[in-house]
């Protein structure tokens, strides 16, 4: 298990190394075993292929905001909202990588799609991380999370050092997933 672990978390680095050159699009899982030095017949078990990165990613990425958030905050959502920005700025120093795996995955609904269980299950850490993994609509919370992150993607790439208008787009959208909740508990 450490192992298959280890072979993750090197096919992550090495993929998101790649992604700071090159297109999602362009990236093959080959080129990405050489940049991690790993012989490419030991990825034949590998579910999902190419597309089973985005995972490693997330996964990495998570470890990475786990070791960097600190849970300071008095609500829910006030340490959802740090959390997320914790997550962006574990992330600065990889901003192309991360622009191109958007990019390229706007153009790639099959992997969107295959590798959806892995983007709620990032989203779940977070909110695990937040200490907001209470009540029975974990999962649809969560769902929301991973959306709430992805619209602010694009504003983060755009955005300065300081996060203004990345703070702003996820203040705005968890503002409002907070008012749909409580008028779904209301009703």
């Amino acid at each position: 298990m450490a192992k298959a672990a280890n072979t993750e978390h090197k096919l992550a680095d090495a993929a998101l190394k790649l992604l700071a050159k090159k297109s999602w699009r362009d990236l093959t899982l080959a080129d990405v075993a050489k940049a991690a030095k790993i012989p490419l017949a030991q990825l034949q078990d590998l579910r999902g292929g190419k597309s089973a990165l985005v995972g490693a990613i997330l996964k990495k990425i998570g470890a990475e905001t786990a070791k960097h958030y600190k849970a300071e905050s008095d609500t829910a959502r006030e340490r959802l909202f740090d959390v997320a920005l914790a997550w962006f700025e574990v992330n600065a120093k990889r901003k192309a990588a991360i622009g191109a795996l958007y990019e390229g995955l706007k153009y790639d609904p099959i992997t969107l799609i295959s590798e959806r269980a892995e983007f709620v299950a990032a989203a779940n850490w977070l909110m695990t991380l937040a200490q907001a993994d209470t009540g029975p609509a974990v999962p649809a919370r969560a769902l929301a999370l991973a959306a709430i992150i992805a619209r602010a993607i694009p504003v983060w790439l755009e955005d300065d050092a300081e996060m203004a208008a990345t703070m702003a787009r996820l203040d705005t959208d968890l503002s409002r997933a907070d008012r749909f909740t409580k008028k779904a508990r209301a009703t």
